[in-house]
């Protein structure tokens, strides 16, 4: 696993569509093709501004608060036919839990939380693009 940077949201060809974009050590980019609900729920999470009702993600946060848990890590495990796949890992009470999600959401989680992001070696070496290669719609869905 390779721990990356969640540089920013940018807008993919299509208007509705976004990619999250995570930086490598190698200063590559893993482009993630996210939808715009999305796109607003990392946005707001990155924000110090606050809704006046909280987002889905904001609600999932404070159900890990309630219960005690805390969100180690999100981990980026595989890309499958132009699909990434993710996992939470949880921590409660000295036991670790991993759960599945989908990369948008764990990342969503992960800036709400200051959780690392980690990207596994595969993945990046599928995925990565160079900075002037973002000119296009890049990216797999997440």
């Amino acid at each position: 696993m390779v721990k990356v940077e969640l540089e920013g949201i940018a807008v993919s060809g299509d208007e509705n569509q976004f990619l999250a974009l995570l930086r490598a050590p190698s200063g590559e980019l893993v482009p993630i093709r996210i939808d715009s609900m999305q796109a607003i729920s990392i946005a707001a999470g990155r924000s110090s501004e606050r809704p006046e009702r909280p987002l889905t993600h904001d609600l999932m946060t404070s159900i890990l608060e309630l219960l005690d848990a805390t969100l180690e890590r999100v981990d980026v495990t595989d890309l499958k036919d132009g699909v990434f796949y993710a996992m939470l890992v949880l921590e409660r009470s000295g036991v670790r839990f991993e759960v599945d999600a989908r990369p948008s959401d764990a990342m969503a989680l992960a800036v709400r939380t200051n959780a690392p992001v980690y990207v596994a070696e595969r993945v990046v070496e599928l995925a990565a693009m160079r900075d002037d290669d973002m000119g296009g719609t890049g990216g797999a869905e997440a």
